[in-house]
């Protein structure tokens, strides 16, 4: 099972500028908030902890992963194509 490699309380600013986002579109706090944390984490688990981090703030995921995943392109990640959050 894939999960997360930093602790996802780290995540949870990056995650709520996500969820600000839905109605504003990504601007540069995201990037200025994300990036940071995602730099040291290979792509694949950059997104997993997106998904993990949302679920864990009951977000809906639908809505904010599809922004979340904007963002790690924003901040040089390349999630894998197709990639849906694992249930």
């Amino acid at each position: 099972k894939q999960t997360c490699p930093v602790d996802t309380l780290k995540l949870d600013a990056c995650v709520d500028v996500l969820g600000g986002l839905v109605h504003i579109g990504i601007g540069s706090s995201a990037k200025d908030t994300c990036c940071p944390v995602l730099q040291g984490l290979l792509d694949l688990d950059a997104a997993i902890c997106l998904c993990t981090t949302i679920k864990a703030k009951l977000l809906n995921i639908n809505i904010i992963i599809p922004i979340g995943l904007q963002v790690l392109i924003d901040c040089g990640k390349t999630p894998p194509p197709g990639f849906q959050c694992p249930a």
